[in-house]
């Protein structure tokens, strides 16, 4: 039986833990070469006479515990500009709907196993890959924590470094102020640390040993005047501006997508690969890095795995995070156990197989 899966059986199946555990186990199994994963493909058009376009966003991974995902997102995407910054929005059907959907299929047979919401696998899967940065860069005793944003993946991330971290104090920022106040109201339900809101993003640095920006800006967020010795950052929106990119000492990637066989020494490190149409430029963004660390201090993660000296060498180095373009095997590793939860718990909408088989060769 295929088994439709959406996020609220997924929130009963998963824990922040649980999905930094799997993704550690997932970027040890990509370091020693046991999975495959294409760069994030998107598909655009030309913009609409409201400035949106048409995007399908695809991504594909074969995980090393026996599972092939197929990431499928459908959205109109446009820009919006807050405070003199541009950020990128989205939707499905209607502005607060939003198409996602993981199709998870059995390797030893082929079958199609699970369909799945994919919301808050995203939002959790961002923010463990975070706290692995954490985990593996930051100071031993980092405790204050600077959040700029106040969305779920906001919220994924504070949950998730909590589970790496032994935090003491959380300031968030986010250009909204209802949203920030409504962040913390609820992360301090969740939290026995002291978590506040503040009133700009230079105080989301001020004294943190660790800053996560989480925002949908397109542009520098994090100034390189604001970091200092110690702090470890990460950027899952927005970009390092040139002075912090000159300021890291150490930047830890967690991986590259696969290149073709066909194509020798064929390497893509941006997010995405994006194909537009009518031979136009995509006008909203999504395809770069969220930095331009200089090559020689950054560090791959089998290699740091090979030699931990590569890592953070003194608490006063500025270090950094990402998990690079390996999208498919994230979603290929958690979708797996996902499924395999849910056939386990009794969860899940079952559908027979002969939905999806037909005895037509194709």
């Amino acid at each position: 039986m295929t088994l439709i899966i959406d996020n609220y059986a997924v929130a009963k199946l998963i824990t922040a833990g649980g999905v930094v555990a799997a993704l550690d186990t997932a970027y040890r199994a990509h370091a020693a070469g046991q999975d495959v994963s294409a760069p994030r493909l998107d598909f655009q058009t030309s913009e609409n006479p409201r400035g949106e376009a048409y995007q399908l966003g695809i991504s594909v991974g074969l995980g090393s515990a026996g599972y092939g995902c197929i990431r499928i997102k459908s959205d109109m995407v446009f820009q919006t500009v807050l405070n003199g910054q541009k950020r990128k929005q989205k939707y499905c059907v209607e502005p607060g709907t939003y198409m996602g959907l993981l199709m998870v299929f059995d390797m030893a047979s082929g079958a199609l196993r699970a369909i799945i919401h994919d919301g808050l696998i995203q939002q959790m899967r961002v923010g463990a890959d975070s706290a692995l940065g954490v985990r593996y860069l930051a100071r031993p005793d980092a405790r204050q924590l600077g959040i700029l944003g106040a969305g779920g993946m906001a919220a994924m991330h504070l949950d998730s470094i909590a589970q790496v971290r032994d935090l003491e104090h959380v300031r968030v920022f986010s250009p909204t102020v209802a949203n920030r106040e409504a962040f913390v109201a609820a992360a301090r339900q969740r939290h026995g640390f002291v978590i506040e809101a503040v009133d700009s993003p230079d105080a989301v640095f001020d004294g943190a040993d660790m800053v996560a920006a989480c925002t949908n800006a397109i542009g520098p967020v994090v100034p390189g005047a604001l970091l200092r010795p110690g702090m470890h950052v990460t950027c899952i929106g927005g970009m390092l501006d040139t002075d912090a990119n000159a300021a890291v000492d150490v930047g830890l990637r967690f991986g590259t997508a696969d290149g073709p066989t066909e194509v020798a020494d064929w390497t893509v490190e941006d997010e995405c690969l994006s194909f537009v149409g009518n031979g136009q430029k995509s006008g909203h963004g999504g395809t770069r890095r969220f930095h331009d660390i200089p090559r020689d201090r950054r560090v791959m993660f089998a290699e740091l795995l090979a030699d931990p000296d590569r890592g953070r060498q003194s608490p006063k180095q500025i270090t950094f995070s990402e998990r690079g373009n390996i999208h498919g095997v994230q979603f290929a590793s958690l979708a797996g156990a996902i499924y395999e939860s849910a056939q386990a718990a009794g969860l899940g909408v079952p559908l027979d197989d002969g939905l999806f088989l037909q005895n037509i060769r194709n």
